[in-house]
């Protein structure tokens, strides 16, 4: 399963993260390669020192295992009924979830606060939606 490392005012993953792992779930974060690219995923365990990755985002280092998640826990802006998210405007999550679920079964969560709902989110052709959203408030499947 892949989580985020929260930045700026994202909402914390890391008590999940520690829960999941001690549950026995095999964690994951992502990393970015290059501009333009989807992203890759390295092995996250407590006890690593993360390293600081592209825009200072902490990554696992360079000696973890590098996995393919079936599920995606992305961070977001915004989202809106219909399951599409607002990013950071780089487009590694929509280009990531393509990628994926061309080659297999990959579910996408976002994990927000409920006050972060939009009416509508502006999208294209390139937007991936969401599988499911959790909030505080409750939990969303989108169809």
């Amino acid at each position: 399963m892949s989580l985020y490392w929260p930045i700026g005012s994202e909402l914390d993953t890391r008590p999940l993260l520690h829960s999941l792992y001690d549950s026995g779930v095999t964690c994951v974060l992502p990393v970015i390669e290059a501009k333009d690219n989807p992203l890759f995923f390295r092995r996250w365990q407590p006890e690593l020192t993360l390293v600081p990755g592209p825009f200072k985002v902490p990554v696992p280092p360079e000696t973890e295992d590098i996995l393919v998640p079936t599920v995606i826990v992305a961070p977001l802006l915004a989202f809106d009924r219909h399951g599409f998210r607002l990013g950071y405007g780089g487009g590694y999550y929509d280009r990531t979830l393509e990628k994926l679920r061309q080659t297999s079964n990959c579910t996408a969560v976002g994990y927000a606060y409920a006050g972060q709902e939009v009416t509508k989110i502006v999208t294209d052709e390139f937007d991936q939606k969401l599988d499911w959203v959790v909030t505080e408030i409750d939990v969303r499947k989108f169809g």
